[in-house]
């Protein structure tokens, strides 16, 4: 049988069900998956890893086809590596890039236990996964459950598995990046800030209020701080998977001589409170503080924002790639160790500055 699977986008809602909605129906079933797609995206990573992570399943690989000839972006690059880890690292599968030639196809193979494979084939990447697009695009695809075909597709992609090496293996040197989708461009919680309103919050700092919050370094706190990437993974309850923190994670501890300065932000009697941050290059986001003695500084919601913010700075002078420490040495080439606090007048806004 082969079943028609249609986006629905109005004008053209045809009553076929839609890729999204058998994939997740499929996936839950499965105890193997794999994938093979031409691109994928940072929050489908995100969705697929967190999927597996809940329920402990399915064994998944995931075979990329043309990030390797078109590039990745840094934030797709550290999201890729992220769910390869957590799947290798938990005997859960693996992610691979294709190296031999570009693969522009999308193919998802589904293996049920005691049960015949089935798939999906088409038009849709892995972003067609989410239930939210960041792009509005009509996509078509094909259900197929003959049980023949579904053999001759799980021959093929395990081929393509096999002479494609792991994502984050040492010998798999990835240099080149796509930088023109800076990280903090079209970011959820973000907005880009105009120079003249940069320019109108510098006019309003109060200086000699400003705090110089230091950045503990891998020698000083190697699985925290702005290395949180190398401590402990979050633990799912339910499946005993572990899952590291996401490349771009970070969260700055600041010390007690500055908390307990009087125009400090404070946590508050709910445990937290919320700043405005304006940045020197242009952004504005919210940002956390938690904690005891208000010793925690984080981007609000979305923890990734402000390591997007400092390490995408480090990534793009060329001083830190995706996957390693943030050392005193790293900082000593950017040519600054700390970051710039000021608060502004009269309102709750905050200039953050981390420019050299």
């Amino acid at each position: 049988m082969i079943e028609i699977l249609t986006s629905n986008y109005p004008p053209l809602k045809t009553g076929h069900s839609t890729f999204e909605g058998k994939f997740s129906y499929l996936i839950d079933k499965a105890e193997k998956l794999d994938i093979a797609v031409g691109y994928v995206s940072e929050k489908s990573l995100e969705q697929l890893t967190d999927h597996i992570h809940r329920k402990g399943k399915p064994f998944c690989n995931l075979v990329i086809g043309m990030h390797y000839f078109e590039h990745f972006t840094r934030t797709q690059y550290a999201a890729a590596v992220h769910t390869e880890e957590f799947l290798r690292g938990n005997g859960l599968g693996a992610v691979k890039l294709l190296t031999s030639f570009p693969y522009h196809g999308k193919l998802y193979s589904f293996k049920y236990r005691n049960g015949k494979p089935v798939s999906i084939l088409g038009s849709s990447n892995l972003n067609n996964i989410l239930p939210h697009k960041p792009v509005r695009q009509y996509e078509f695809d094909l259900f197929v459950d003959d049980e023949e075909t579904n053999l001759e597709l799980v021959k093929f992609v395990d081929s393509l598995i096999a002479i494609s090496p792991d994502l984050s293996s040492p010998d798999l040197n990835i240099s080149e990046f796509r930088d023109a989708n800076r990280l903090m461009e079209d970011l959820g919680g973000v907005n880009k800030v105009e120079d003249t309103r940069v320019s109108a919050v510098k006019r309003d700092m109060v200086k000699e209020k400003s705090i110089e919050i230091p950045i503990k370094t891998a020698e000083q706190a190697p699985k925290s701080n702005v290395n949180v990437y190398f401590g402990e993974g979050r633990k799912s309850a339910s499946t005993g998977t572990v899952k590291k923190r996401p490349w771009y994670e970070v969260e700055l501890i600041v010390p007690r001589t500055i908390t307990d300065l009087p125009w400090y932000p404070k946590a508050g009697p709910s445990g937290e409170s919320i700043i405005a941050a304006v940045t020197d290059d242009g952004y504005g986001f919210p940002c956390k503080i938690s904690g005891d003695y208000s010793k925690n500084f984080r981007s609000a919601g979305d923890l990734k924002i402000l390591g997007k913010w400092l390490k995408g700075r480090l990534e793009a002078t060329g001083v830190l790639k995706i996957g390693q420490p943030i050392t005193r040495q790293t900082l000593e080439r950017y040519g600054r160790s700390n970051i710039s606090m000021t608060p502004t007048k009269g309102d709750n806004t905050w200039f953050l500055d981390f420019g050299v």
